[in-house]
């Protein structure tokens, strides 16, 4: 890659940082009562599906019947 060390580097470092938060949160989630957890499970997978769907409208696809020019 033609990339500046400092570049790497910086994107290493995030990804080590977002690896500590989901480990915290792995952690904490396994000290939580069953009935807890699975409610925060739940809620997570229906935040995930409507933030799959959001911004994704459709466009109508139509056919447009051109006049020869």
């Amino acid at each position: 890659m033609d990339v500046d060390d400092f570049v790497i580097r910086n994107l290493t470092e995030q990804i080590g940082a977002f690896q500590q938060v989901i480990a915290a949160m792995q952690k904490e989630l396994a000290g939580l009562p069953d009935g807890e957890r699975s409610e925060i499970e739940e809620a997570s997978a229906v935040l995930r599906k409507a933030r799959a769907t959001h911004g994704r409208t459709m466009l109508p696809l139509t056919v447009i019947a051109r006049r020869p020019s």
